[in-house]
């Protein structure tokens, strides 16, 4: 059994290491100070939500070929998909009027005009 007088010697020990090791994860001096969150989360945008996750990969992929930075929120949570309000597929704000132009666009015409060859069935 550890006494009270052990845990304090021990917590009063590592206290200068924890804030410092804090301080330099968070690059801030008071590691429990609120951080500028908001422009980080400011820095992204939804544009589309997804309940399959294919279907936000295919779109993801859609924008990486365009050249468009996005990421992928609640990609995980696949099983939860739909109570979370589904898979986000997010872009940076500057992006985000080219990106709903790409997956708004339909290429499906462009591939009637595509030669695949004879069929081999």
């Amino acid at each position: 059994m550890v006494s009270i007088a052990v845990l304090t010697c021990l917590a009063m020990t590592l206290t200068p290491f924890l804030a410092e090791g804090a301080r330099g994860w968070l690059g801030r001096a008071d590691p429990f100070e609120p951080g500028d969150t908001a422009a980080d989360m400011d820095e992204f945008v939804t544009i589309a939500t997804y309940d399959q996750l294919l279907d936000a990969h295919i779109a993801r992929g859609r924008l990486s070929a365009e050249g468009i930075e996005t990421q992928l929120f609640d990609e995980q949570m696949v099983m939860y998909a739909i109570a979370l309000g589904g898979i986000k597929l997010r872009v940076t704000r500057g992006d985000e009027k080219v990106a709903r132009r790409v997956l708004e666009t339909d290429y499906s015409a462009t591939l009637d005009d595509v030669d695949l060859g004879p069929r081999r069935d």
